[in-house]
């Protein structure tokens, strides 16, 4: 949109929603780490697997009624929808068993070549531990991003907010962090559906080639963009006030903006 607009007034001024920073700062990670990269890839197919076919969505659904999960719909992953990410891979973490288990049954009944591709993706150590890594780290941006959101926002609290979220986003590359431990927790349950072995040595492989990386790219990104934010800007340009659609103020600025449309045309 920017482009377009700036292709008429060359000399345009934009002010980006700062809450909506923090989406690219996650794509941009994403992208340029592999191992995340491709999980979102899977996750992108999964969805169109089952969001295209009510009778493919109707087999998860009663897989998930047989192993007692809830009936969760997959999200689509989209890079400009925001905090789509984060529902998607809670959404696939909840019912991982139940997924691995449906695409089984759909490929043994139709012999459907998508779902086995998509089984096989899934049932790799590394797709798995993927999952809940970003199940701990997109959670603790869309809190940051919550916390940005409200009306009542002091500033001066904006930097105290992002170090801490920086703070917890390292916790994540501890050997014992959060989400491994619950990972680990999940372990027998998880193998007995998908043959997924997991280990240790794995986990902490995947913790030094694909998670520190993924993390220091994401906390690279989400300080880079704030370092730009200045305490002193007016809280209106920061988070503009939504604008009045009545009185006398709104119908002049509306006639002047389509006085000027008029003569653009």
């Amino acid at each position: 949109m920017q482009s377009l607009l700036k292709k008429i007034s060359p000399h345009a001024l934009f002010v980006h929603c700062h809450c909506h920073l923090l989406q690219p700062a996650c794509v941009q990670a994403d992208n340029a780490t592999s191992g995340i990269k491709h999980v979102y890839i899977t996750l992108t197919t999964l969805w169109k697997f089952f969001h295209y076919s009510p009778k493919r969505a109707e087999s998860l659904k009663a897989v998930q009624q047989v192993l007692d999960l809830p009936e969760l719909k997959v999200v689509k992953p989209s890079d400009t929808r925001w905090l789509s990410h984060e529902r998607c891979v809670k959404a696939v973490k909840a019912s991982y068993s139940a997924i691995v288990t449906a695409l089984n049954n759909i490929y043994e009944q139709t012999h459907a070549p998508e779902a086995l591709g998509i089984s096989k993706a899934l049932c790799r150590p590394s797709t798995l531990v993927a999952i809940y890594l970003l199940d701990y780290v997109l959670p603790q941006v869309a809190k940051l991003s919550r916390a940005l959101q409200t009306e009542r926002i002091d500033l001066t609290a904006i930097t105290p907010l992002v170090d801490a979220t920086l703070n917890t986003l390292d916790d994540a590359m501890l050997p014992a962090a959060n989400w491994v431990l619950e990972l680990m927790d999940a372990k027998n349950e998880i193998e007995e559906v998908t043959d997924i072995t997991l280990t240790t040595e794995s986990i902490a492989t995947f913790q030094g080639q694909v998670a520190e990386p993924f993390i220091r790219m994401l906390k690279a990104n989400i300080s880079s963009r704030w370092m730009l934010v200045e305490m002193n800007t007016p809280k209106k340009l920061l988070f503009p006030a939504k604008p009045e659609r009545s009185g006398k103020h709104f119908e002049a600025t509306y006639r002047r903006s389509r006085k000027v449309t008029c003569t653009c045309s």
